[in-house]
């Protein structure tokens, strides 16, 4: 595209508000790991209130990360966020491999993963979309995945717009299956379930367990960075992105919670930690034999949610990544009306794509989980270093008890780190390692080629 089609180095119109942007928050957060990942830690942590307190930790944790990103964010509310972050706080080499392992694996990869989810939850009401692994489904993910690009082409107001709807189909959906499971649900008919394949509680101690069911909680509770990407794109950043990130934090921590309780006091820990599929067992039971049908449907709808957010903000970091000298020139264009980023968006649905005919990529994505939260700590060490280092930088918004939150948060993602390298396979370890090590060769070619551009 031309310049007459686009401008580089352009501003986004500033138009998500308040609501967008909470909202965006929370359809980053909210999506379908809450209806799957309480099993894990069920199996993990068989007594309800070790369960409990777990799910209570993680909710701490992640307002810790909100109040984290939140300073950061009214510090820098420009496009690319948490890339913009780390670059301000530890150069652009850190930068550059963080937008390395988000963009061409971490995004891309999960809107693979998410397409062929949401599809497969139509899969009982649409058999068009084909099964797993074949050449329809992979079609029609590639379709949904263009789709939703479309609606990104549009601009920022058409995409929260519509995630905004996405978002209060699934938050309705959620407070349905809250609101049956504790009025129209009575406990007796429990015993009608089949036993668990094994009878007797896993061997292992609540101590050695809650660490591991952090894991996937974290992941359950993940997403809400999505809205400092696009922070170019929100008015009144400094103020709104704040209160945007700790409102939808906090909702959705609640929401967490409360459909936790539900799905205790409906199918109980050992079926949550037996069948992975105990969400649409709780909707059964709750709702009679449409409730099963609509939470898939609901599933689907939060799929496409969190496909919404994901391909509107993630583009804005090779945005950033351009305008830092980082990336091609012209990845920094924003089309002149809508003021999308049309070449990003255009080179994220082709790597999504890819993915899609790849097949199964979620190995490539579980192997730098590890890495994602080795950033996430460097984020949180870097906002105490920064104003300790600036002490004349603006601060438009200060977490209470500063250092507390970053600090808590930088010991969370410690936690974490090590204990993915605990379960990790050697293999898997040295897959998210390599995919690194190929983000710094492609940093020192970049640096070099623009060392001798410079030098002409």
């Amino acid at each position: 595209m031309g310049t007459k089609g686009a401008r580089e180095g352009g501003r986004a119109p500033r138009k998500l508000h308040l609501l967008d942007a909470t909202l965006l928050v929370m359809g980053g957060i909210l999506g379908v790991g809450v209806f799957f990942n309480p099993g894990q830690v069920a199996g993990l942590l068989p007594h309800p209130p070790a369960f409990l307190a777990a799910w209570l930790v993680g909710g701490l944790i992640a307002l810790c990360g909100a109040f984290t990103f939140a300073e950061l964010g009214a510090t820098f509310p420009r496009s690319g966020g948490w890339f913009v972050y780390l670059r301000e706080c530890h150069g652009p080499l850190v930068a550059f491999l963080f937008a390395w392992v988000v963009l061409f694996v971490v995004s891309t990869a999960a809107l693979a993963i998410m397409a062929d989810f949401c599809l497969g939850m139509l899969e009982g009401v649409a058999p068009a979309v084909g099964a797993a692994g074949s050449g329809a489904r992979s079609a029609w993910s590639i379709t949904l995945l263009c789709a939703i690009t479309a609606v990104a082409l549009g601009g920022a107001k058409l995409s929260a717009t519509f995630q905004n709807a996405c978002m209060a189909l699934k938050v309705g959906a959620c407070l349905v299956l809250i609101a049956a499971g504790c009025l129209l649900f009575s406990p007796e008919p429990l015993a009608a379930l089949p036993p668990p394949s094994t009878a007797q509680d896993p061997p292992v101690s609540l101590l050695h367990g809650f660490v591991p069911a952090l894991l996937p909680i974290l992941f359950s509770l993940g997403g809400w960075q999505m809205l400092g990407y696009a922070a170019g794109t929100v008015a009144d950043a400094p103020r709104v992105l704040p209160k945007a990130t700790i409102l939808g934090v906090g909702a959705v921590t609640l929401i967490t919670l409360l459909l936790n309780l539900d799905y205790m006091r409906v199918v109980g820990l050992e079926h949550m930690a037996e069948n992975p599929m105990f969400a649409a067992e709780v909707a059964r039971r709750s709702l009679g034999p449409t409730g099963e049908t609509a939470l898939r449907l609901g599933m689907a709808i939060s799929a496409v949610g969190v496909l919404t957010v994901t391909i509107f903000a993630s583009p804005w970091v090779f945005v950033a990544m351009a305008r830092e000298g980082l990336f091609f020139a012209r990845f920094a264009r924003l089309h002149h009306r809508t003021g999308a980023p049309v070449e990003a968006l255009c080179l994220q649905a082709v790597l999504a794509g890819v993915y899609v005919l790849t097949g199964d990529v979620e190995t490539l994505v579980d192997s730098v989980v590890f890495i994602e939260w080795i950033f996430h700590g460097l984020a949180a060490a870097g906002l105490v270093v920064l104003f300790r280092r600036r002490s004349d930088l603006k601060r438009p918004f200060a977490s209470p008890a500063f250092p507390l939150f970053p600090m808590i948060y930088l010991l969370a993602a410690c936690v974490v780190v090590l204990g993915n390298l605990w379960q990790n396979d050697a293999r898997l370890s040295a897959t998210g390692l390599g995919v690194v090590g190929s983000g710094w060769i492609a940093y020192a070619l970049w640096t070099r080629r623009a060392r001798r551009r410079g030098g002409q």
